[in-house]
Protein backbone atom coordinates (compact mmCIF):
# COMPACT_ATOMS: atom_id res chain seq x y z
CA UNK A 1 0.00 0.00 0.00
CA UNK A 2 1.26 3.29 -0.88
CA UNK A 3 1.17 6.37 1.47
CA UNK A 4 0.80 9.56 0.12
CA UNK A 5 2.73 11.74 2.27
CA UNK A 6 3.63 15.94 1.79
CA UNK A 7 5.06 17.51 -0.96
CA UNK A 8 8.51 16.21 0.58
CA UNK A 9 7.66 12.57 -0.35
CA UNK A 10 5.43 9.33 -1.10
CA UNK A 11 6.50 7.14 1.64
CA UNK A 12 5.85 3.15 0.63
CA UNK A 13 3.95 2.21 3.96
CA UNK A 14 3.75 -2.10 4.13
CA UNK A 15 3.25 -2.95 7.67
CA UNK A 16 1.18 -5.77 8.19
CA UNK A 17 -0.03 -6.06 11.65
CA UNK A 18 -1.40 -9.18 13.36
CA UNK A 19 -2.83 -9.27 16.08
CA UNK A 20 -0.65 -9.80 18.98
CA UNK A 21 -2.46 -12.14 22.09
CA UNK A 22 0.60 -11.38 24.59
CA UNK A 23 0.44 -10.14 28.07
CA UNK A 24 1.65 -6.26 27.80
CA UNK A 25 4.93 -6.71 30.21
CA UNK A 26 5.47 -9.81 28.31
CA UNK A 27 5.57 -7.71 24.36
CA UNK A 28 8.91 -6.67 23.04
CA UNK A 29 9.02 -3.96 22.21
CA UNK A 30 8.58 -4.60 18.44
CA UNK A 31 5.51 -6.34 19.60
CA UNK A 32 4.43 -2.99 21.34
CA UNK A 33 4.69 -1.01 18.10
CA UNK A 34 2.88 -2.83 16.33
CA UNK A 35 0.06 -3.03 18.57
CA UNK A 36 0.32 0.41 18.65
CA UNK A 37 0.39 0.38 14.91
CA UNK A 38 -3.14 -1.75 15.16
CA UNK A 39 -4.34 0.71 17.30
CA UNK A 40 -3.22 3.70 14.79
CA UNK A 41 -1.28 5.60 17.55
CA UNK A 42 1.23 6.20 14.94
CA UNK A 43 3.29 8.56 17.08
CA UNK A 44 4.12 5.95 19.53
CA UNK A 45 4.61 3.36 17.63
CA UNK A 46 7.17 5.41 15.86
CA UNK A 47 8.61 5.84 19.54
CA UNK A 48 8.07 2.57 20.32
CA UNK A 49 9.85 1.22 17.24
CA UNK A 50 13.10 3.32 17.13
CA UNK A 51 13.87 2.03 20.52
CA UNK A 52 13.13 -1.85 18.99
CA UNK A 53 15.66 -0.81 16.65
CA UNK A 54 18.17 0.70 18.71
CA UNK A 55 17.84 -2.31 20.99
CA UNK A 56 17.65 -4.94 17.95
CA UNK A 57 20.48 -3.64 15.20
CA UNK A 58 20.41 -6.89 13.34
CA UNK A 59 16.25 -7.78 13.50
CA UNK A 60 15.30 -6.72 9.99
CA UNK A 61 11.60 -6.47 10.91
CA UNK A 62 12.62 -3.95 14.06
CA UNK A 63 14.41 -1.88 11.11
CA UNK A 64 11.92 -2.17 8.47
CA UNK A 65 9.08 -1.20 10.92
CA UNK A 66 11.04 1.88 11.91
CA UNK A 67 12.20 2.92 8.51
CA UNK A 68 8.04 2.76 7.32
CA UNK A 69 6.92 4.64 10.74
CA UNK A 70 9.77 7.28 9.90
CA UNK A 71 8.59 7.93 6.33
CA UNK A 72 4.45 7.57 7.88
CA UNK A 73 5.30 10.17 10.44
CA UNK A 74 7.58 12.52 7.68
CA UNK A 75 4.79 12.72 6.14
CA UNK A 76 2.64 14.54 8.68
CA UNK A 77 5.65 16.70 9.21
CA UNK A 78 6.96 20.11 8.80
CA UNK A 79 9.28 20.63 5.82
CA UNK A 80 12.29 20.49 7.75
CA UNK A 81 11.62 18.09 10.17
CA UNK A 82 10.26 15.69 7.17
CA UNK A 83 13.53 15.93 5.69
CA UNK A 84 15.55 13.96 9.51
CA UNK A 85 12.53 11.63 8.59
CA UNK A 86 13.03 10.70 5.51
CA UNK A 87 16.88 10.38 5.94
CA UNK A 88 15.68 7.76 8.60
CA UNK A 89 13.24 5.93 6.81
CA UNK A 90 16.31 5.36 4.43
CA UNK A 91 18.50 4.40 6.67
CA UNK A 92 15.72 1.78 8.56
CA UNK A 93 14.48 0.42 5.07
CA UNK A 94 18.25 0.31 4.54
CA UNK A 95 19.28 -1.27 7.62
CA UNK A 96 16.29 -4.10 6.62
CA UNK A 97 17.49 -4.71 3.16
CA UNK A 98 21.08 -5.65 3.97
CA UNK A 99 19.84 -8.10 6.97
CA UNK A 100 17.14 -9.76 4.41
CA UNK A 101 18.77 -8.87 1.22
CA UNK A 102 16.24 -11.51 -0.61
CA UNK A 103 13.00 -9.95 0.89
CA UNK A 104 11.27 -8.36 -2.24
CA UNK A 105 8.84 -6.24 0.26
CA UNK A 106 12.06 -5.12 1.65
CA UNK A 107 13.47 -4.13 -1.95
CA UNK A 108 10.37 -2.92 -2.66
CA UNK A 109 9.73 -0.31 -0.10
CA UNK A 110 12.95 1.13 -0.29
CA UNK A 111 13.31 1.72 -4.26
CA UNK A 112 10.07 3.02 -3.48
CA UNK A 113 11.42 5.12 -1.35
CA UNK A 114 14.45 5.67 -3.21
CA UNK A 115 12.51 6.79 -6.22
CA UNK A 116 9.97 9.49 -4.75
CA UNK A 117 12.22 10.91 -2.23
CA UNK A 118 13.88 14.25 -3.15
CA UNK A 119 17.95 13.93 -3.06
CA UNK A 120 18.01 15.85 -0.62
CA UNK A 121 16.31 13.73 1.65
CA UNK A 122 18.24 10.54 0.47
CA UNK A 123 16.44 9.80 -3.23
CA UNK A 124 18.60 8.02 -5.74
CA UNK A 125 16.52 7.27 -9.07
CA UNK A 126 19.53 5.52 -9.98
CA UNK A 127 19.49 3.13 -7.15
CA UNK A 128 16.04 2.61 -6.81
CA UNK A 129 16.34 1.03 -10.66
CA UNK A 130 19.18 -1.22 -9.64
CA UNK A 131 16.81 -2.43 -6.95
CA UNK A 132 13.70 -2.75 -8.52
CA UNK A 133 16.31 -5.23 -10.93
CA UNK A 134 16.71 -7.37 -8.49
CA UNK A 135 13.36 -7.50 -7.62
CA UNK A 136 12.56 -8.27 -11.18
CA UNK A 137 15.67 -11.42 -11.18
CA UNK A 138 13.94 -12.73 -8.37
CA UNK A 139 9.70 -11.83 -9.11
CA UNK A 140 9.16 -11.01 -12.82
CA UNK A 141 5.62 -9.36 -12.24
CA UNK A 142 6.51 -7.61 -8.97
CA UNK A 143 9.97 -6.39 -10.28
CA UNK A 144 8.05 -5.77 -13.91
CA UNK A 145 5.55 -3.37 -12.52
CA UNK A 146 7.90 -1.59 -10.18
CA UNK A 147 10.42 -0.67 -12.87
CA UNK A 148 7.17 0.94 -15.07
CA UNK A 149 6.39 2.94 -11.86
CA UNK A 150 9.94 3.98 -11.68
CA UNK A 151 10.33 4.89 -15.52
CA UNK A 152 6.60 6.22 -15.97
CA UNK A 153 6.85 9.68 -14.24
CA UNK A 154 9.84 10.62 -16.68
CA UNK A 155 9.59 12.02 -19.79
CA UNK A 156 7.79 10.94 -22.80
CA UNK A 157 10.65 8.29 -23.94
CA UNK A 158 11.04 7.00 -20.22
CA UNK A 159 7.11 6.59 -20.57
CA UNK A 160 7.21 4.39 -23.25
CA UNK A 161 10.12 2.49 -21.62
CA UNK A 162 7.60 2.56 -18.89
CA UNK A 163 4.74 1.30 -21.37
CA UNK A 164 7.38 -1.41 -23.04
CA UNK A 165 7.97 -3.28 -19.71
CA UNK A 166 3.84 -4.11 -19.17
CA UNK A 167 3.43 -4.67 -22.33
CA UNK A 168 6.20 -7.36 -22.49
CA UNK A 169 5.02 -9.00 -19.29
CA UNK A 170 1.29 -9.00 -20.79
CA UNK A 171 2.20 -10.70 -23.58
CA UNK A 172 4.59 -13.52 -21.51
CA UNK A 173 1.59 -13.99 -19.18
CA UNK A 174 -1.52 -14.20 -21.49
CA UNK A 175 -2.89 -17.05 -19.55
CA UNK A 176 -2.61 -15.79 -16.14
CA UNK A 177 -5.86 -13.76 -14.79
CA UNK A 178 -3.82 -11.96 -11.98
CA UNK A 179 -1.44 -10.48 -14.55
CA UNK A 180 -3.64 -9.32 -17.06
CA UNK A 181 -5.74 -7.77 -13.88
CA UNK A 182 -2.51 -6.11 -13.28
CA UNK A 183 -1.58 -4.85 -16.67
CA UNK A 184 -5.42 -3.36 -17.12
CA UNK A 185 -4.90 -1.85 -14.10
CA UNK A 186 -2.12 -0.38 -15.18
CA UNK A 187 -3.22 1.28 -18.46
CA UNK A 188 -6.30 2.43 -15.89
CA UNK A 189 -4.54 4.22 -13.58
CA UNK A 190 -2.30 5.90 -16.44
CA UNK A 191 -5.41 7.05 -17.67
CA UNK A 192 -5.32 4.80 -21.05
CA UNK A 193 -9.11 3.59 -20.45
CA UNK A 194 -9.24 1.95 -24.71
CA UNK A 195 -5.98 -0.23 -23.41
CA UNK A 196 -7.38 -0.77 -20.06
CA UNK A 197 -10.67 -2.03 -22.24
CA UNK A 198 -8.25 -4.06 -24.53
CA UNK A 199 -6.79 -5.85 -21.98
CA UNK A 200 -10.16 -7.03 -20.40
CA UNK A 201 -11.39 -8.04 -23.83
CA UNK A 202 -8.56 -10.24 -24.40
CA UNK A 203 -9.17 -11.85 -20.38
CA UNK A 204 -13.04 -12.40 -21.57
CA UNK A 205 -12.23 -13.77 -24.69
CA UNK A 206 -9.85 -16.19 -23.26
CA UNK A 207 -11.37 -17.80 -20.60
CA UNK A 208 -15.80 -16.80 -21.18
CA UNK A 209 -17.06 -18.93 -18.15
CA UNK A 210 -14.70 -16.04 -15.84
CA UNK A 211 -16.88 -14.19 -13.57
CA UNK A 212 -14.11 -12.08 -12.79
CA UNK A 213 -13.01 -11.30 -15.94
CA UNK A 214 -16.45 -10.73 -17.48
CA UNK A 215 -16.76 -8.51 -14.52
CA UNK A 216 -14.18 -6.01 -15.17
CA UNK A 217 -15.23 -6.42 -19.03
CA UNK A 218 -18.77 -5.16 -18.06
CA UNK A 219 -17.49 -2.30 -15.36
CA UNK A 220 -14.78 -1.04 -17.76
CA UNK A 221 -17.45 -0.34 -20.48
CA UNK A 222 -19.95 1.40 -17.89
CA UNK A 223 -16.96 3.73 -16.79
CA UNK A 224 -16.35 4.50 -20.43
CA UNK A 225 -20.27 4.88 -20.77
CA UNK A 226 -20.36 2.67 -23.77
CA UNK A 227 -22.34 0.13 -25.16
CA UNK A 228 -24.55 -0.36 -21.82
CA UNK A 229 -26.10 -3.52 -23.21
CA UNK A 230 -22.60 -5.39 -23.65
CA UNK A 231 -21.73 -4.37 -20.41
CA UNK A 232 -25.24 -5.64 -19.16
CA UNK A 233 -24.52 -9.18 -20.52
CA UNK A 234 -21.49 -9.05 -18.60
CA UNK A 235 -22.59 -7.85 -15.49
CA UNK A 236 -25.54 -10.00 -15.09
CA UNK A 237 -22.88 -13.23 -15.65
CA UNK A 238 -20.69 -11.91 -12.79
CA UNK A 239 -23.82 -11.00 -10.51
CA UNK A 240 -25.05 -14.16 -10.92
CA UNK A 241 -22.20 -16.75 -10.73
CA UNK A 242 -21.44 -18.66 -7.89
CA UNK A 243 -18.74 -16.37 -6.12
CA UNK A 244 -15.77 -17.02 -6.82
CA UNK A 245 -12.84 -19.34 -4.90
CA UNK A 246 -11.07 -16.85 -3.05
CA UNK A 247 -9.75 -18.75 -0.30
CA UNK A 248 -5.63 -17.27 0.45
CA UNK A 249 -6.36 -14.40 -1.50
CA UNK A 250 -7.95 -11.26 -1.64
CA UNK A 251 -11.04 -10.87 -3.13
CA UNK A 252 -11.22 -10.33 -6.89
CA UNK A 253 -14.11 -8.14 -6.42
CA UNK A 254 -16.45 -6.48 -4.05
CA UNK A 255 -19.63 -8.73 -3.17
CA UNK A 256 -22.64 -7.01 -4.94
CA UNK A 257 -19.85 -4.99 -7.36
CA UNK A 258 -21.57 -6.78 -9.94
CA UNK A 259 -25.21 -5.51 -9.58
CA UNK A 260 -24.39 -1.95 -8.19
CA UNK A 261 -22.70 -1.51 -11.99
CA UNK A 262 -25.21 -3.14 -13.69
CA UNK A 263 -27.75 -0.60 -12.21
CA UNK A 264 -25.11 2.02 -13.34
CA UNK A 265 -25.56 0.74 -17.13
CA UNK A 266 -29.88 0.67 -16.83
CA UNK A 267 -29.73 4.48 -15.89
CA UNK A 268 -27.26 5.24 -18.75
CA UNK A 269 -29.61 3.73 -20.63
CA UNK A 270 -32.79 5.79 -18.71
CA UNK A 271 -34.26 2.74 -17.08
CA UNK A 272 -34.43 3.83 -13.92
CA UNK A 273 -36.83 0.73 -12.47
CA UNK A 274 -34.38 -1.44 -13.52
CA UNK A 275 -31.57 0.88 -11.82
CA UNK A 276 -33.85 0.73 -8.37
CA UNK A 277 -33.89 -2.95 -8.37
CA UNK A 278 -30.09 -3.55 -9.41
CA UNK A 279 -29.20 -1.25 -6.72
CA UNK A 280 -31.38 -2.73 -4.31
CA UNK A 281 -30.08 -6.30 -5.36
CA UNK A 282 -26.70 -5.09 -4.54
CA UNK A 283 -27.25 -3.78 -0.90
CA UNK A 284 -29.43 -7.66 -0.09
CA UNK A 285 -26.03 -9.26 -1.39
CA UNK A 286 -23.67 -6.75 0.15
CA UNK A 287 -25.70 -4.29 2.89
CA UNK A 288 -22.05 -2.48 3.41
CA UNK A 289 -21.60 -1.33 0.22
CA UNK A 290 -22.34 2.21 0.44
CA UNK A 291 -21.62 3.03 -3.26
CA UNK A 292 -24.68 1.11 -3.97
CA UNK A 293 -26.76 2.88 -1.36
CA UNK A 294 -25.95 6.45 -2.46
CA UNK A 295 -26.55 5.82 -6.34
CA UNK A 296 -30.19 4.55 -4.83
CA UNK A 297 -30.40 7.43 -2.65
CA UNK A 298 -29.76 9.72 -6.04
CA UNK A 299 -31.59 7.96 -7.92
CA UNK A 300 -35.05 9.02 -5.64
CA UNK A 301 -34.17 12.26 -5.48
CA UNK A 302 -34.19 12.65 -9.51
Amino acid sequence: MVCRANAILSCWLIVGIVAIQVPLRAQTLYQQAQAAVGRNQLDSAYDLAKRAADAEPNRAEAQFLYGNLACAKAGRAGVFSAYGLARKCKAGLGRAVELAPDSLQYLEALAGFLSQAPGIAGGDKDSAMKLAARVRERDEVAGSFLLASLWWPGNAASKARADSVVAELAQSRLGEQSVQLRVADWWARTNRPERTLATYEGLAARAPRDAVARFFLGRQLVLMKREPRRAQGHLRFAAEAPAPDTAGKAAAFTPGAPWWRLGQSYEQLGMADSARHCFEEALRVNPQLDVARQSLDSLGRK
